[in-house]
């Protein structure tokens, strides 16, 4: 991909390598959207004279016969589809999803401002009128053009989280460039038109499958009502035959082929845009860093699906939450890490494999970032080396605790139930103590039913004595057959039912224990950045020494003992006799 342009220059620079590119100039490109919408129009009416000059046929033929009849009701059936999905039921067209963020004032955010209005100028072109912080590691703008992109409207961009967090400051203004670069080329006026253009599609495409659909489903409960009644009346099911293809189906073909074919060619020119703004990115940014930043960008998306999954959702199930701004913003914490800089960096410096002919789609907005880094090393060396010294973009930013916290209530409150608050420091215990604290409640429910309630607030380790003593007293049995049962356990009774009945409590009775143990600071679990997310610590075999403890518990006869002594009287030998450290306070 050779791409012969000087690297400093003016936005008409850019024009003329946007033209060497084969990406046709923004009138043409206007033209080329608006004309395959006009189309769309032209192939119905194409179908309505299609369906007309057949009747004509039809009239003119011999005379009047059951298949002339035939093809007059087909042909007014296949007409009103066309009316009725195209023109009558076309409705508005589908409106963009809003992306959503947090808008950054001049006021909030002056660098980060004054830093876009320079490239802005710098690219050629006027600057946004709106900033937007938005969630994940992407970077895209809009401009509220009128008159199908004739005139220019409100421009917006939007910043990923991930990108002002992750990129250092010189990365960041190469993805800026790039998305300025959109608007010197006027690929943002067009967005208006090219949305009317494929709503409008997608709308008539999937009414048509859909009626299609319910038409098949329709006419298979038909047959298979029918083949019932049969099978009733002691005769045998009709023969199966293929369903029918009406008027829907046939039309949902003959849409879906010029939908195929206006995606080829919009999108092979939203691929051409694309190095385009690339090239302005290098010219302003410089070749070797706009290289690099499309190289850090994917790891950057990993690392912040990582961050998002196993870290700010740990606490999803147990409704815990980071402290507040963390939810976005911890991914600084996950980044900090030494280990995973170095996976990120390595990762980072990594060659991306061309992806083979056969792997591309026609119908891709984007070409593969290998192609985009193949034709910027292309580009001739402009001299411009990378700093040793490089200011993270996250310096861009005043307050960025507040920022984060402002964008959490303005994106995660409306979308996500509110969860308490923990510090990451104690949300792996916590998560831990909200489960066992779930899964032990049968049994404190168990253990008031044959005792009374008593102190349901109390501590794990005092609910955990009170159970010892009432299997002292000889009322394991009567506990455990107030336990949830399985359906299988149900059915049993004598000795299997026992063995159930006992399994189930041993089973509750380890998460109590376990809760227990949690309080007492025997067992801990830690935030991990560098691997699993949590990591537990406890004292050495304490986990062999619990196992041994409940069995003896549960036995027949039982002894509480060994259970008492590691959990409750601060004696922590294990059963076998060797003496257990001390935990660690935490």
């Amino acid at each position: 991909m050779r791409l012969t342009s000087r690297l400093v220059g003016s936005a008409a620079d850019d024009e003329a390598v946007v033209r060497d590119r084969g990406v046709p100039g923004a009138p043409l490109r206007a033209a080329l959207a608006l004309g395959l919408l006009i189309g769309f129009y032209l192939l119905a009416l194409l179908v309505l004279v299609a369906l007309a000059v057949l009747d004509v046929m039809l009239a003119r033929g011999p005379g009047f016969t059951v298949v002339t009849l035939e093809g007059y009701l087909g042909s007014l059936a296949i007409a009103w589809c066309v009316l009725r999905v195209v023109l009558l039921s076309r409705g508005r067209p589908a409106e963009r999803d809003e992306l959503p963020g947090l808008p950054l004032t001049p006021q909030q955010q002056p660098e980060l401002w004054r830093r876009v209005r320079d490239l802005a100028e710098r690219v050629g072109t006027r600057a946004p009128a709106e900033i937007r912080v938005i969630p994940g590691a992407g970077a895209m703008v809009q401009e509220d053009a009128r008159w199908l992109g004739l005139i220019a409207g409100e421009r917006r961009l939007f910043l990923g989280t991930a990108l002002l967090i992750g990129l250092p400051e010189d990365e960041l203004d190469a993805v800026l460039a790039h998305e300025l670069g959109h608007y010197a080329h006027d690929d943002s006026r067009l967005g208006s038109l090219l949305w009317a253009l494929r709503s409008r599609l997608l709308n008539t495409v999937l009414t048509l499958q859909q009626r299609a659909a319910r038409q098949e489903a329709e006419e298979k409960a038909a047959f298979a009502a029918r083949a019932a009644r049969r099978r009733s009346a002691g005769k045998s099911p009709p023969p199966k035959r293929v369903p029918t293809r009406g008027p829907d189906h046939c039309l949902a073909v003959v849409f879906s082929a010029y939908a195929r074919l206006c995606l080829r060619l919009t999108e092979a020119v939203s691929r051409r845009q694309e190095y385009a703004a690339d090239l302005a990115a290098a010219r302003v940014a410089g070749r070797d860093t706009t290289a690099a930043a499309l190289r850090r960008i994917p790891a950057l998306e990993a690392a912040d699906d990582l961050y998002l999954h196993d870290y700010a959702l740990l606490g999803r199930e147990a409704g815990l939450l980071p402290p507040e701004g963390q939810f976005y913003g911890g991914l600084v914490l996950l980044l900090a890490d030494d280990t995973r800089r170095l996976e990120l960096e390595a990762l980072a410096r990594e060659p991306l494999p061309h992806e083979m002919p056969q792997e591309r789609s026609p119908y891709d907005s984007h070409p593969p970032t290998a192609d985009r880094i193949a034709a910027l090393e292309a580009l001739p060396d402009d001299g411009r080396t990378t700093s040793r010294v490089r200011r993270p973009a996250f310096s861009l930013l005043r307050a960025p605790e507040s920022l984060f916290a402002e964008l959490e209530r303005a994106v995660l409150s409306p979308r996500t139930p509110s969860g308490r608050r923990v510090r990451w420091a104690e949300l792996p215990s916590q998560i831990r103590r909200e489960s066992w604290a779930r899964e032990a409640g049968p049994l404190l429910e168990a253990m008031a039913e044959v005792a009374g309630a008593w102190g349901a607030a109390a501590p794990a380790v005092t609910h955990l004595q009170r159970l010892l003593d009432l299997i002292d007293r000889g009322l394991l049995y009567e506990i455990a057959g107030r336990l949830p049962r399985s359906e299988q356990a149900g059915q049993n009774s004598g000795r299997a039912a026992r063995e159930f009945a006992r399994t189930a409590f041993r089973s509750a009775l380890r998460q109590l224990a376990l809760l227990a143990a949690l309080d007492a600071g025997l067992v801990r679990f830690e935030l991990c950045w560098a691997g699993p997310p949590v990591r537990q610590a406890a004292p050495e075999r304490f986990a062999e020494a619990l196992e041994e403890a409940l069995d003896h518990a549960v036995a027949d006869p039982a002894g509480t003992a060994p259970l008492r002594a590691l959990l409750i009287s601060g004696d922590r030998s294990p059963v076998g006799g060797t003496a257990l450290p001390a935990p660690t306070p935490p």
